[in-house]
């Protein structure tokens, strides 16, 4: 009697006896590990699923359908403050990215140093000059590869930064700023 056994796509199949044994194998997360495969009990449990429909013309690229799945996944979080002195205009943009077939995709503060990182993508195969208009004060920036190691310095004009991104690519930039030179009392008085 042969016994046959289901897994990701394939079947192990043997004799009566070797199919108890690889069941129990199995229900004990062996084989999985044996093989490299991912844990049985992945998917066990309560999940939550947001679907969206989006309708559009054109194809997804020019309906630019991937942004617009970043936009539902990871929407913006506003908190509402007290009223408070402040030096920002009624509007104000700390990053921008152009054009629009890149996804930023982390913006965080640097593993050994003040720097700021930021993340993006090209996402709709387009080779692009990328062009970040960074915050106020940057004063260097150079592309590093994802654990943050420097690859090349790049030139930094009026706040604005290029980046040549080929289709797909991930791309990882650290950005320095000068450091704040704190007001002297007289400045402080004179306010």
């Amino acid at each position: 009697m042969q016994g046959f056994h289901p897994h990701q796509g394939g079947l192990i199949a043997g004799r009566a006896h070797q199919h108890r044994a690889a069941h129990a194998l199995f229900a004990q997360g062996v084989f999985h590990k044996l093989l490299d495969l991912p844990t049985p009990f992945a998917d066990e449990g309560h999940h939550v699923f947001t679907y969206s429909f989006y309708a559009h013309p054109g194809s997804w690229r020019d309906a630019q359908t991937v942004r617009r799945g970043f936009e539902l996944n990871y929407r913006l979080l506003a908190y509402q403050t007290q009223n408070h002195q402040g030096s920002l205009k009624d509007e104000h943009s700390f990053l921008e990215v152009q054009p629009d077939n890149v996804v930023l995709t982390a913006l965080k503060k640097a593993e050994d140093d003040e720097a700021l990182v930021l993340r993006f993508y090209e996402w709709a195969g387009k080779e692009s000059d990328i062009k970040l208009l960074l915050p106020a004060g940057a004063s260097s920036a150079a592309e590093t590869d994802l654990m943050e190691k420097p690859v090349a310095d790049l030139a930094l004009q009026e706040g604005t930064v290029t980046v040549h991104t080929r289709p797909f690519e991930i791309k990882t930039l650290r950005i320095r700023f000068a450091p704040k030179v704190p007001a002297t009392p007289a400045a402080r008085s004179s306010n």
